[in-house]
C-alpha cells in the first residue's frame, strides 16, 4: 500500500497502489522454509499467483529424526497439477514427482542428522495458482543403521537373520570383523536386493547384484584383520522382510602365487574352496616335453581357469572345468582357479597325465587304419590333428562313422573319390572309381574332443562313373541298376550308326545321351507313344550317363531304363 504524505500532496503527486500481493503462507527458500513436524491430519496450503516476475513456491524443511522414514503425501487441491521435488540441503534435487487433480501421491526418504531434506511444492503449469492439502508422516525408526558410523555388528558366522527394507530411500548397513587369511560371504536369499562391499575405510570393493530367482553375494578374503561393511539395499521401493546370513569360509588353504603353489599328483585330485571374489587359487604338476595332460575340476563348474608355464605365460584359458594341453617343454606348470559362480564351495583339482599325442596330424605321419577296424582319439586342442590312412578298393562303397561331433577333411591320390555326408551328422558315405590310400583328417573347435573312427564297407558301385569304367550296351537293352550313393553316376557305352532313331524309357533315373564327341543329344518327347526318343546325327560310341533324382538322398535307390529302336 502506498501512502502520501503532506510534502507530496503539497507537491501535486498522485499515490495510487499499482500492485498487490496476498501475505505468503510458506517461505520460497531453504532459510524460510517452514518446518513441518509428522500430523495424521492434511493442512490447507496455497500457491500465489505470479507476482511480477515471481513464482511462488513452498518450501518445507524436514523435521531431524534421525533413521526415521518419512512419508511426505500431497493432494491437489483447485490446482489442477502439483509438483513437489525433494532436494538436499545443498538443493540437489534428489527425487521428484507430479500430483494432477483428484489424484494424490507422496515421497519417501530417511531422515539423517548428517544430510537435512527439504521438499518443495508449486504449481505444474506456468501462470497457475490455486491450493493443495499436505502432511507429514512418521514410518518409525529403521531396524538397522544407514551408514557405516550406525551399522549393525553381525558375528562371523551367522545364522539367517531378518533384514527387513521398510520404505523407499531405506538402506541397511551391518558391520563385521575378520582374521588374516580369512574368507567370508554375504548373502541375502531375495532376488530383489542389492549388496555393496565396503574395507574398514568405507571404499567399496564388490557390488553383488541378485537376479536369475536368487539373491546376491558378496565376499572376500581378508589380506589382514580387518573390519567389513556390507550395505543392503534396493532399486525397487521397499522390501519385504528376507533373510540374510554371514558365512566363515575359512582361512585359505592354498597359495595365490606361484611360488607357494599345491603340488598335484597324477591321478590323486585335491581339495579346494575360493575364500572370496578376490581369491586365487594355484597348483602345479611337472610335465616332460610332448605329454598331454588333462585338468579338471569336480564337480563341474562355470569356472575361471587358465595353466601357464614357470615363466607365467599362459597356454590355455577356459571358462568351462577343463584344460588338456600338451606339454611343449620339459618343467613345472601351473593350474590358476580365479572367482566363478559358485565361489565358496568346495570342488577338486585334479591332473591326468594321457601320454604324447595318440596321432599323427599329416599325411606322412597318419595312423594305418584297416576297413572294419574301430579305433579312438583325442582332440587336445583345437590345433591339434588326427590323421588316419585307410585303403580303399575300386568301386567300394563305404560308410565312415565319426562321433560325436568330428571336423572331417580328406586326401586322396586316387581320381573319382567322391563323400556324401549322411543325415544326423557323424556319418559319411565314400565311394572310389580306383584303389588306393585315402586319409581322413579330424579337428574339432569344441577341445577336448575324445571320438571313435571307423571304416565299413557296405556294397559295391554295379556300374561305372565314367566313360573309362562304362558298362557297354547291346542295343536293345533293359538295365536294372542301383545308385548306392545319392552322389552315384552309372555310365554306359553303345555303338549307333548315323541316322538311326532310339526310344529312351527310364524309372527313377535322370538320363542324358552324349554323342562321339561327348556333347549332349537332345531327347524329344513324343506325345502318342509317351517316351523320349533322339536320332544319331554321326556313327561312333555314344555314351548314356545315369544319374539320381534326388542327389542328397544319402540311401540306395534303384532305378531301370530301357534303349531300343522304334
Amino acid at each position: 500500500m502506498c501512502h502520501c504524505s503532506a510534502w507530496e500532496e503539497a507537491s501535486g503527486l498522485s499515490c495510487f497502489i499499482s500492485a498487490y500481493r496476498q501475505p505468503d503462507d510458506h517461505g520460497d527458500a531453504v532459510a524460510a522454509a517452514t518446518t513441518l513436524v509428522p500430523s495424521v491430519d492434511f493442512h490447507d496450503a496455497a500457491i500465489q499467483p505470479p507476482f511480477r516476475v515471481w513464482k511462488d513456491q513452498d518450501v518445507f524443511a524436514m523435521p531431524t529424526l534421525p533413521g526415521h522414514g518419512l512419508r511426505f503425501i500431497v493432494r491437489p487441491g483447485t490446482l489442477a497439477k502439483v509438483a513437489v521435488r525433494l532436494l538436499s540441503a545443498s538443493g540437489q534435487v534428489m527425487s521428484s514427482l507430479v500430483v494432477v487433480a483428484r489424484g494424490g501421491a507422496h515421497l519417501e526418504f530417511t531422515s539423517t542428522e548428517a544430510s537435512p531434506r527439504f521438499i518443495t511444492v508449486a504449481a505444474d503449469e506456468d501462470g497457475a495458482s490455486g491450493t493443495y492439502l499436505y502432511r507429514l508422516e512418521d514410518m518409525g525408526k529403521d531396524a538397522n543403521g544407514d551408514t557405516p558410523a550406525t551399522a549393525t555388528p553381525v558375528e562371523l558366522a551367522s545364522a539367517p537373520f531378518p533384514v527387513t527394507l521398510e520404505f523407499d530411500d531405506d538402506e541397511d548397513v551391518f558391520t563385521f570383523r575378520t582374521e588374516a587369511g580369512q574368507g567370508f560371504r554375504f548373502s541375502c536369499e531375495s532376488e530383489r536386493t542389492s549388496l555393496t562391499l565396503m574395507n574398514g575405510a568405507g571404499a567399496v570393493l564388490e557390488s553383488g547384484a541378485s537376479g536369475g530367482g536368487v539373491g546376491g553375494s558378496v565376499g572376500h578374503k581378508s589380506p589382514d584383520a580387518s573390519t567389513w561393511f556390507v550395505r543392503v539395499s534396493t532399486s525397487n521401493g521397499s522390501l519385504p522382510a528376507t533373510h540374510c546370513q554371514l558365512d566363515d569360509l575359512g582361512v585359505d588353504e592354498h597359495a595365490d602365487a606361484l611360488p607357494a603353489a599345491t603340488r598335484l599328483t597324477d591321478g590323486v585330485p585335491v581339495t579346494a574352496r575360493l575364500q572370496g571374489t578376490n581369491d586365487v587359487d594355484v597348483f602345479s604338476f611337472f610335465a616332460t616335453a610332448g605329454e598331454i595332460h588333462d585338468v579338471r575340476l569336480t564337480p563341474s563348474r562355470v569356472a575361471n581357469v587358465k595353466l601357464t608355464d614357470a615363466d607365467g605365460t599362459t597356454l590355455a584359458a577356459t571358462t568351462s572345468s577343463r584344460i588338456v594341453q600338451g606339454a611343449p617343454t620339459t618343467g613345472t606348470y601351473y593350474v590358476h582357479v580365479q572367482k566363478d559362480s559358485a565361489w565358496g564351495t568346495d570342488f577338486q583339482v585334479g591332473v591326468e597325465n594321457l601320454g604324447p599325442d595318440d596321432h599323427g596330424g599329416t599325411s606322412e605321419t597318419a595312423t594305418r587304419v584297416a576297413v572294419e577296424e574301430t579305433v579312438t582319439g583325442l582332440i587336445h586342442n583345437v590345433a591339434d590333428l588326427d590323421a588316419f590312412t585307410i585303403p580303399l578298393e575300386a568301386d567300394g562303397v563305404y560308410r565312415l562313422t565319426c562321433t560325436p561331433g568330428c571336423t572331417l577333411s580328406t586326401s586322396a591320390p586316387v581320381a573319382s573319390f567322391r563323400v556324401h555326408r549322411a543325415s544326423g551328422g557323424g556319418t559319411w558315405n565314400i565311394h572310389l572309381l580306383s584303389s588306393g590310400d585315402v586319409t581322413f583328417t579330424i579337428s574339432s573347435q569344441t577341445a577336448p574332443l575324445f571320438f571313435t573312427f571307423k571304416m565299413a564297407r557296405v556294397g559295391t558301385d554295379d556300374h561305372g562313373d565314367d566313360a573309362a569304367h562304362a558298362t557297354p550296351l547291346t542295343l536293345p537293352a533293359t538295365v536294372d541298376g542301383s545308385f548306392e550313393l545319392g552322389t552315384d553316376i552309372d555310365v554306359f557305352a553303345f555303338e549307333s550308326e548315323a541316322s538311326r532313331t532310339y526310344v529312351v524309357e527310364s524309372r527313377a533315373v535322370g538320363l542324358r545321351i552324349l554323342d562321339p564327341n561327348g556333347a549332349e543329344v537332345p531327347l524329344l518327347f513324343d506325345a502318342p507313344t509317351a517316351t523320349r526318343r533322339f536320332t544319331a546325327q554321326s556313327s561312333g560310341t555314344y555314351g548314356v550317363v545315369a544319374t539320381s533324382p534326388d542327389p542328397f538322398v544319402g540311401v540306395a535307390r534303384s532305378w531301370s531304363f530301357t534303349l531300343r529302336l522304334p
